[in-house]
């Protein structure tokens, strides 16, 4: 893991967690954080290791992790201007994901369809785990006639973090009504695309599970290696939501997954180094 500049700037809590929640990657700092579990955080994305890490906030009500700033430099920024807490005067930060894409969208209202598809690209090279940039970015390349790069970033839509945003209902309904072109038609997401759902908790059984693990499988072997990671720890997030007794129902325990996952994250850093 790439290691931000002025890291000695902040006072790290503890090692980066293993997931489902706060989820892998993120790492806990003391400074600005503003109480009853909420904390900033350094946060790297999966296959991005090498790279410094985005700041993101712990929001424990919501049970997610929110962009924060583009990197710790913005944060230490943010935190001198509002005296060494945390404050609401905000700063410039050109490269933050959620400032790229609100440029696209006051773009869009100027019927600027190409400088906003140039910020909804951008803000997904500058973090790829948000999945409403790779939303926005599909319907331009749809409305653009490229069906190939639409179809692509639908599955980056609905293979985001879900600790960090859950897919919208319109990413779904868009998933569900692809027709699905070259290599594609293949894909694990696309193949499921029919059965595939968002709908958690409520039920005593919900196949979506089994969806899910199936997908895994063959994310697993097409060697996405990265997005299967990510669809596991998104897998485990919902099912930690879940009661007790449809998790035992389902055969996940916690500490078991926990203890897997770690094993899993770090063959893939060992593999990434070669």
């Amino acid at each position: 893991m790439k290691l931000p500049e002025n890291i000695d700037k902040i006072t790290l809590i503890e090692d980066k967690e293993i997931g489902p929640f706060p989820p892998n990657g993120f790492q806990k700092f003391e400074e600005a954080s503003f109480g009853n579990g909420d904390y900033f955080g350094l946060y790297w994305e999966f296959g991005k290791e090498h790279q410094e890490p985005i700041i993101c906030e712990i929001l424990h009500d919501e049970g997610i992790i929110m962009p924060r700033f583009s990197c710790l430099n913005k944060f230490l920024e943010w935190y001198q201007l509002n005296d060494y807490d945390w404050g609401e005067d905000e700063i410039d930060d050109d490269a933050f994901v959620l400032n790229l894409i609100k440029k696209g969208g006051n773009q869009l209202k100027q019927s600027q369809t190409k400088q906003a598809l140039a910020y909804y690209k951008q803000s997904t090279d500058v973090f790829g785990e948000y999945s409403e940039n790779w939303y926005k970015l599909a319907l331009l390349h749809e409305k653009d006639g490229n069906q190939l790069e639409f179809q692509k970033s639908i599955i980056n839509a609905i293979f985001s973090n879900w600790a960090i945003q859950h897919p919208s209902e319109n990413a779904l309904y868009t998933l569900k009504n692809i027709h699905p072109v070259g290599a594609l038609k293949q894909h694990p997401l696309i193949k499921n695309r029919n059965i595939f759902d968002l709908h958690f908790g409520g039920v005593k059984e919900n196949k979506i599970y089994t969806i899910i693990s199936e997908i895994l499988s063959e994310l697993n072997v097409i060697e996405d290696i990265d997005k299967a990671l990510i669809m596991e720890q998104n897998y485990a997030l919902m099912m930690h939501r879940e009661t007790t007794s449809f998790q035992e129902r389902y055969h996940f325990n916690l500490e078991q997954w926990q203890s897997d996952f770690k094993q899993k994250t770090n063959h893939r850093l060992k593999l990434k180094q070669k």
